[in-house]
């Protein structure tokens, strides 16, 4: 006798509603994936600048080992002194590239180590896009959970940091801070000290890849302070939040860049804050009246709060200085590589608009509605996205930590939209007798919704645009969408020609290129962690050749480096104008000139030229300083004659620095030999 399976509907929805989850999940990963792959289209390689000491680390840590990073002394880098590279960087992603190189040669499976540290970031970015799925699920539900891996796949910040050769600290420091969140999360709902552990390695992870942890765990004690002052304390939040905290500062004090001093300074003293507010509030549990222990806790937390206050701004525990002082207090830049580096410039209201779209509008109205419902969840995104934003703001690198917050809130908000329209829709079609369609009129408004709010975002994706392009070395730093090979050329020319034991002299953001790509030891580099030499750097390019042989002597430079992507405007005398939309070293004076102190009218000043009967001012090399400036003579030496009988600008020729070598493809990037009197 047959008998009917038992197939129950619900399950089979349940089922369905499954599948069109990772189907959806899968595809936006896939999606994630293609968009970060677009540069292979022009080759194999590192993008941008600090990706190539993150490659040198790596193939350090594979020729010596892990443990000879501790002890690793570079005397190639800020020659002549060198420079202690365990205390100059952070060994985690180079731990992460190294790892996985030695992984693969393990399973049998031959990849050049420079061809897995590119294309991790693309590796990397797939499990961002995953875990923030799982954070947004975490916090909401799955539909923002999906809104946010989609946020992830495609904002353009994301992309840039994730994309093919870009292997650095975000790439490693993302995947730790969601890691870090999401367990977080999932600790305060039950099975506390495992996901505290897993919460905890995760941010480990990422303050050994990313300084930016601070953030993460300053804003983790936030949370933890904010609900005790709402009275949402419970036993499992002081417990996470001591695993995880623990965990971290481990692993701080265990890397020599920061080492133990970091402890206890004003960058994690939240953290002890916060954990003292869970002791003060677990004592309170004795006292049984509840208004006395509500107000005995928010007494002795205020106090707590103003005491360790008013230590941080006297200094007790040290300063807040350079980038972290111009996170905290935007108006406060008086450091000389946070006002000339443009990542670390504040970010504007059309970086945010272009990239988000209708979303960035749907964030406020996401906190609105979780200052309305106040759940343990609701503060937590509230808070994220105002940190979130407000780190951001300060500080345009740190535009990736927007991402998350900004599809969870605004997946928040939508969520809640719908839960709220529909009751209204509910009642009015009970009302007219037509309640049969409210499926059909509710279903209607949701896609429509979702669809107005999501579809922009998408369409027109900046991230999308940005990652179709080369590497910056492939378009000799124009960030162009075609190959200029002036840069390859000289690297290679460089390598190959300039003696093992030669000092090369630039300014300092051609550094990690020429010291990683071309093997020659080099003066300064993009970690700006020599101040005094870069204003030194910066004197002997903005001075006379007497003071420039001086400093250069001192350092015992050899050879000497300039790059101007020159726009030719004419053949006979050749004439080439300086642009100022994409920086070469003309370009970069300006920046020369805050290092140094100077006076940049003493240098640039605009001169009216005629270009095809069109008349322009155009910034030139014609302040009253700029013809003995040394950089200038060696930047416009083959357009010398020009410049004087057209534009009546003189440039004299360099007495001591011999050109011995100049792009042959365009001419961008030269070489000089010094001939010391």
């Amino acid at each position: 006798m047959s008998r009917k399976a038992n197939f129950p509907l619900r399950s089979l929805k349940l089922g369905i509603n499954d599948l069109l989850v990772y189907v959806s999940l899968i595809a936006i990963l896939a999606l994630g994936v293609t968009v970060r792959l677009l540069p292979l289209k022009w080759g194999i390689y590192l993008d941008e600048f600090d990706p190539y000491i993150q490659y040198k680390g790596a193939q350090y840590i594979v020729e010596n080992g892990f443990s000879a990073w501790y002890t690793w002394f570079d005397p190639t880098r800020w020659a002549p002194w060198g420079t202690d590279q365990s205390t100059a960087g952070l060994p985690g992603v180079p731990f992460a590239g190294a790892a996985v190189f030695l992984l693969l040669n393990f399973l049998g499976i031959s990849v050049p180590l420079f061809d897995v540290v590119v294309f991790f970031p693309v590796f990397a970015g797939g499990v961002i896009i995953i875990l923030g799925y799982f954070l947004g699920k975490e916090l909401v539900n799955r539909g923002v959970g999906l809104l946010t891996s989609l946020i992830l796949a495609i904002d353009s910040t994301a992309i840039q940091r994730t994309s093919l050769g870009f292997f650095d600290t975000e790439s490693v420091g993302m995947i730790g801070m969601l890691i870090a969140l999401v367990f977080f999360v999932k600790s305060l709902k039950g099975r506390t000290v495992p996901y505290a552990v897993v919460s905890g390695l995760g941010l480990a992870l990422m303050a050994i890849s990313w300084r930016a942890f601070l953030y993460t765990i300053n804003f983790l004690a936030l949370y933890v302070v904010v609900m005790v002052l709402l009275g949402r304390w419970n036993r499992r939040m002081t417990t996470s939040f001591a695993i995880v905290s623990s965990i971290t500062l481990f692993a701080v004090a265990a890397t020599p860049a920061y080492g133990f001093s970091t402890l206890i300074s004003p960058y994690t003293i939240g953290a002890y804050v916060a954990f003292l507010v869970c002791i003060v509030r677990a004592l309170a549990e004795g006292i049984p009246d509840p208004k006395k222990r509500t107000k005995f806790t928010i007494g002795v937390v205020a106090s707590v709060l103003v005491v360790v206050g008013a230590l941080t701004l006297s200094g007790v525990f040290g300063d807040i200085t350079g980038k972290f002082l111009a996170i905290v207090n935007p108006f406060s830049r008086t450091d000389e590589g946070v006002r000339t580096v443009g990542e670390q410039f504040p970010s504007t209201w059309s970086q945010f608009f272009s990239t988000y779209r209708s979303l960035i509008l749907l964030l406020p109205v996401g906190i609105l509605y979780a200052l309305r419902r106040l759940s343990d969840e609701a503060i937590f995104i509230t808070l994220l996205a105002i940190t979130a934003l407000y780190g951001a703001g300060s500080f345009v690198r740190l535009l990736i930590l927007v991402a998350p917050a900004v599809a969870i809130a605004s997946g928040y908000a939508l969520s809640s939209i719908i839960a709220t329209v529909r009751p209204v829709l509910k009642h009015e079609l009970d009302r007219k007798s037509k309640a049969s369609l409210l499926g059909k009129y509710y279903g209607f408004f949701t896609i429509a919704l979702i669809a107005a709010t999501i579809v922009p975002v998408v369409a027109d994706s900046p991230g999308i645009r940005y990652a179709d392009r080369p590497a910056m070395i492939v378009s000799a730093s124009t960030g162009m969408r075609q190959e200029i090979p002036d840069w390859i050329e000289a690297l290679a020319w460089m390598r190959d020609n300039i003696p093992q034991d030669a000092i090369v002299g630039c300014w300092w953001d051609y550094g990690y290129w020429i010291n990683v790509m071309a093997n020659k030891s080099v003066i300064d580099d993009n970690a700006t962690i020599n101040g005094t030499q870069i204003v030194q750097v910066a004197k002997a390019f903005l001075n006379n050749e007497s003071v420039s042989l001086e400093i250069f002597r001192a350092m015992n430079v050899s050879y000497v480096v300039v790059y101007e992507p020159f726009t030719r405007v004419s053949t006979n005398p050749p004439l080439a104008l300086p642009p100022w939309y994409i920086l070469g070293d003309f370009e970069k004076s300006t920046a020369m000139m805050v290092w140094a102190g100077y006076n940049s009218t003493d240098y640039i000043s605009p001169v009216t030229i005629n270009l095809g009967g069109v008349l322009y001012s155009y910034p030139l090399p014609a302040g009253p300083k700029a013809a003995n400036a040394t950089l200038y003579q060696l930047l416009f030496y083959p357009y010398r004659d020009a410049y004087n009988q057209t534009l009546g600008i003189r440039i004299p020729a360099p007495q001591h620095y011999q050109l011995v070598y100049i792009s042959p493809s365009n001419g961008w990037v030269m070489i000089y030999k010094i001939n010391y009197p």
